[in-house]
């Protein structure tokens, strides 16, 4: 599959080994407890652990640099947009007319960029180090109907087809003297006939695949088999334990003892 749609890193790290379960688990308590804190020093704390553990598990720098880019517009958005619409603090800056500008309205707006990038990289951690197969395999036996993991599988696996049909297309359409040049409106129709041509093979493509699933009983009412299953094994029950028992303590400090309130200080 084309790296550009897919961020799997293939590996035999420990993380590559884990239960994807697991490692969804992981990103779902992250998360929550990253949503409940509001403090600088985590999250840079969090992004860098992050970082480490994607390194050592074979993702490059260059992978993680892309990565910045593509956020990078966002990061800076919400830490220009946060000051602006948040109000609270009792430092105030400046005031014209309805606008009041704070330091902890400042301090907020890259505070809140960074948890966003913290959610994204814990997010990075799982799908780097999960293959597709073993990602849709671990939501049909969390409950997914098989049927739409199918399906998800099938969207995931053709994400790349269609990118790569279409530019396919495109060059194809301009060895033949078609002019892509200008913009907006302009540039627009003239990717008119692409657009038709990779519909046309797209919709043959889609007629295929649904006679490939119809030639392999697909949807058939026997006892399905698989393949490639997946099973927790010792190591992944032990994190699964210390990952819930983390999360606990945390979260009762948080609510108890304001652990991750303070922009600067955890307590």
């Amino acid at each position: 599959m084309s790296t550009t749609f897919d961020v799997y890193v293939p590996g035999h790290s420990w993380l590559h080994r884990l239960d994807p379960r697991v490692k969804l688990l992981y990103v779902v308590l992250v998360s929550i407890l990253l949503l409940l804190w509001f403090n600088l020093p985590i999250f840079v704390l969090v992004l860098v652990l992050t970082h480490v553990a994607l390194v050592a598990c074979g993702v490059s720098w260059k992978r993680l640099g892309t990565l910045w880019r593509a956020l990078l517009p966002f990061l800076i958005l919400i830490a220009v947009l946060w000051p602006i619409f948040a109000r609270e603090g009792s430092h105030e800056l400046l005031r014209l007319g309805p606008l009041r500008i704070t330091a902890e309205g400042l301090l907020g707006g890259p505070t809140t960029a960074l948890r966003f990038a913290a959610i994204s990289f814990s997010v990075l951690i799982w799908l780097a180090t999960t293959d597709q197969r073993a990602l849709v395999r671990s939501f049909v036996r969390l409950g997914m109907p098989y049927k739409l993991g199918m399906s998800l599988t099938i969207g995931l696996r053709f994400i790349p087809t269609f990118a790569a049909l279409f530019q396919s297309v495109s060059e194809a359409q301009q060895s033949r003297a078609l002019a892509l040049e200008g913009r907006g409106l302009q540039r627009a129709r003239a990717m008119i006939p692409i657009l038709i041509a990779s519909l046309v093979t797209t919709l043959r493509m889609s007629e295929q695949l649904g006679w490939t699933l119809e030639a392999r009983a697909f949807g058939a009412p026997v006892r399905r088999t698989t393949l490639y299953d997946l099973a927790m094994r010792p190591p992944d029950w032990l994190l699964l334990a210390l990952l819930l028992a983390l999360f606990i303590v945390l979260f009762l400090l948080t609510l108890q003892a304001g652990f991750g309130d303070s922009l600067l200080r955890p307590w």
